[in-house]
């Protein structure tokens, strides 16, 4: 199912109604849940800080399955920004030892089963999986 969301914080309560009335209709384990709403925020929130001036809508797709959650997430009007890029984070390190920046994407990309973005005419399209198991 898909939906465009307007570029600003505000529509994170939608987009996470949007996203579980989906994956609450197809019975989607809270295991595959959280995953699935943190890596939706952390990629909008993402998409928003970078472009604030951008008047663009997000378009979100998810759909859900058989214990699989497919999303993607479509960007217009910006430049490339690959949230596959390996996130330099230390995890090990205490708080007020880190760098600041780069720990959100980094729980992205270990969390969700697959992730894959896409840079096209200055449209970014950002894919990702979670399955249940």
């Amino acid at each position: 199912m898909q939906r465009k969301f307007t570029r600003s914080f505000d529509a994170l309560e939608d987009i996470y109604e949007f996203a579980e009335g989906i994956l609450a209709a197809e019975n989607v384990e809270d295991s595959v849940r959280f995953p699935v709403h943190l890596a939706l925020e952390e990629l909008y929130v993402n998409m928003v800080e970078y472009y604030p001036d951008n008047d663009n809508e997000i378009l979100l797709d998810v759909t859900a399955a058989d214990g699989k959650v497919s999303v993607t997430m479509t960007d217009y009007d910006v430049d490339p920004f690959d949230v596959t890029a390996p996130r330099n984070v230390d995890t090990d390190l205490p708080l007020d030892g880190r760098v600041p920046g780069g720990l959100g994407l980094h729980l992205v990309q270990q969390m969700v089963d697959n992730l894959e973005y896409e840079h096209r005419d200055r449209q970014s399209t950002v894919r990702f999986t979670k399955e249940s198991g």
